[in-house]
């Protein structure tokens, strides 16, 4: 997972759904976790662009993911994230002013580390 189990506490994959036909898989289930740590966003050359500093709320995220398989092994794989979603539950959207305040402080210490 991406940076997940430095960003939210216990993050869990809860799956409802799978099906498969042929070489291609589809799972379809919640994340859920808590909003520990710093979640940074970067731009495609590699610089901080935005950085959401931790609410310690909770959320609950549908998600889809798509797998092909090859020889037995995962080869392409693709997901449709409900982000909007967990992002108002984690307080991101709409931020409050106090909010946009910490998340501007938290990018500028992302930048000097």
């Amino acid at each position: 997972m991406i940076a997940y189990d430095a960003t939210f506490a216990g993050p869990h994959h809860g799956v409802h759904h799978a099906i498969a036909d042929g070489n291609l898989v589809a799972v379809n289930s919640t994340m859920n976790g808590r909003h520990i740590a710093p979640w940074a966003v970067y731009t495609a050359d590699g610089a901080v662009d935005t950085v959401f500093p931790p609410t310690n709320k909770t959320f609950a995220a549908t998600q889809s993911h798509w797998f092909r398989i090859e020889d037995g092994m995962i080869v392409e794989h693709w997901d449709n994230r409900d982000d909007l979603g967990m992002a108002r539950q984690l307080g991101w959207i709409p931020p409050t002013p106090a909010y946009l305040f910490k998340m501007a402080r938290a990018k500028h210490r992302a930048k000097r580390s």
